[in-house]
């Protein structure tokens, strides 16, 4: 066991400090955070992560029990949860969406919904095939300004997903590929595509994913009203502004088309995504 050890990310103004002394932590979450490491930002959460036995673990949040005693493959997922959660939560300068986002040429996509609609999915595909990766899971749109940011942690793809990585990655010894037990894995964008990272980007495309198994391909062009009703569902952080983040929201639909993609075959969405990018 090593001294304790911290890393900070940071994400819409604000700042998560881990402090750990186990190596296995630390490694995973310095892998699979790397992209959105740094301490610019007000500090909102602060983990302590302790080993309890060779196998469990324990960890408190800003000096409070977070759980008492986990195995390894449900702490990583926990930890990342709560901390974008506390992120989120704290986000005041910044408008906060689920949605992940890539940029194509330049140009920002962005796939807004909620857990479930293959965003994920979608976004390790279309990394692997040369699109620029922001996040996939919250974007942050600033109160002033034109470009979207995201959260860039590793692509979580869930249970059910391994037929994209094991179409894609070359290897998956690599430092940047963590395989749960349940084999859903978490995989650094760069291991997909070496220029994969992208840290904002002018959004030009929103898109509304749905996954349906043995459903057809179907794209519809959505109206600015349907848009921004759509958009405003995928709102995390809205009661931090007085107008409940409805000028910003306004203001992205503007700026780009929108469209519903309902699919059932990653492939052929993501060729329609590139084809329209």
């Amino acid at each position: 066991m090593s001294e304790p050890a911290d890393i900070a990310i940071h994400f819409a103004g604000g700042v998560v400090r881990f402090v750990a002394d186990e190596r296995r932590i630390l490694e995973a979450l310095n892998a699979h955070l790397i992209h959105c490491q740094g301490a610019d930002g007000q500090l909102v959460a602060t983990y302590r992560i302790a080993a309890v036995d060779d196998s469990t673990f324990s960890a408190d949040v800003n000096g409070g029990v977070l759980f008492s005693r986990i195995q390894f493959d449900a702490l990583l997922p926990l930890l990342m949860r709560d901390a974008l959660a506390q992120l989120n939560g704290a986000a005041a300068s910044h408008l906060i969406f689920h949605s992940a986002a890539l940029a194509h040429r330049g140009r920002g996509i962005m796939l807004c919904g909620q857990s479930g609609s293959g965003k994920s999915s979608l976004t390790a595909w279309l990394t692997a095939c040369g699109f620029q990766y922001l996040t996939d899971e919250v974007v942050s749109v600033p109160l002033r300004g034109e470009e979207i940011r995201g959260f860039c942690r590793s692509i979580i793809l869930k249970r059910g997903s391994e037929f994209i990585w094991r179409r894609w990655l070359a290897d998956e010894r690599s430092r940047g590929f963590l395989r749960f037990a349940d084999n859903s894995a978490w995989i650094v964008p760069t291991a997909l595509n070496p220029n994969a990272v992208c840290h904002s980007a002018a959004p030009s495309l929103t898109l509304f994913p749905k996954y349906i198994p043995e459903a057809p391909l179907s794209v519809q062009r959505l109206t600015q009203a349907e848009a921004l009703f759509r958009l405003l569902q995928c709102l995390v952080n809205a009661r931090n502004f007085s107008d409940g983040g409805m000028s910003v929201a306004a203001r992205l639909v503007k700026q780009t088309q929108a469209y519903s993609l309902i699919y059932s075959n990653v492939e052929s969405a993501a060729e329609w995504i590139q084809q329209n990018a």
